[in-house]
């Protein structure tokens, strides 16, 4: 029997990676690296999803200059990698969702506002990277989330077709993402977004578990 799609593309943090302690902590380390006031971890939770300088921006106003911001942002990726062991773990029945969804005949990629580097080393350490034919992180595009252009270059590299691949994420910015693509959307409640909040970016489908997953193999 046939899977109800042949892609699965997931988003990373907050979707495959419980990686919100690991964030937070990078982002409050680069904050105090470059003098800057603490941040509520909450307001950093909410923005998760979303491309690191645009992300640094909103949550200091927009105040300081280019250099500055690409000094938060390199000091937020050296202190991510030393944390990344110790605070990152895979979500509950992650793993088994995907090795039920590719022994099932369909492909996973990722396409996640992290780094590609970053994305490919953080699926390695939680023990999922072999699951993933592709990963397209935010340095390989220029139009970020909620733009579809990650997904234009997995359905091009993948030579699938919207109507048989789906997005699955945990923000919004995913449920957007898809659907400007013409896919099918999975939301997941266990991440950064409310149930609310994803409901009114209108998934095609919205699940609470890993598990669930199954059934669309």
């Amino acid at each position: 029997m046939g899977t109800t799609y042949q892609l699965f593309v997931f988003d990373f943090d907050g979707t495959l990676a419980d990686s919100g302690e690991c964030v937070v902590a990078s982002f409050a380390g680069s904050l105090e690296r470059n003098g800057l006031p603490p941040i509520e971890p909450r307001r950093i939770v909410e923005h998760m999803g979303r491309s690191l300088p645009e992300v640094f921006r909103d949550l200091t106003g927009g105040i300081h200059d280019d250099a500055r911001y690409e000094r938060l942002v390199a000091d937020y990726r050296d202190l991510y990698w030393q944390l990344l062991p110790e605070k990152t773990r895979a979500f509950p029945g992650i793993r088994d969702a995907l090795e039920h969804v590719t022994t099932a005949g369909a492909e996973c990629t990722v396409a996640t506002s992290k780094n590609t580097e970053f994305a490919v080393v953080s699926a390695s350490h939680l023990g999922i990277g072999d699951y993933f034919r592709l990963y397209i992180g935010d340095d390989l595009v220029v139009r970020k989330k909620p733009h579809p252009e990650m997904l234009e270059r997995t359905l091009a590299e993948t030579g699938v077709d919207p109507s048989d691949a789906v997005m699955i994420g945990d923000a919004a910015t995913d449920i957007a993402m898809g659907a400007a693509m013409g896919m099918d959307t999975i939301a997941v409640t266990w991440g950064a977004h409310s149930v609310e909040q994803l409901r009114a970016a209108g998934p095609t489908h919205i699940i609470d578990t890993a598990a669930e997953l199954h059934r669309f193999a």
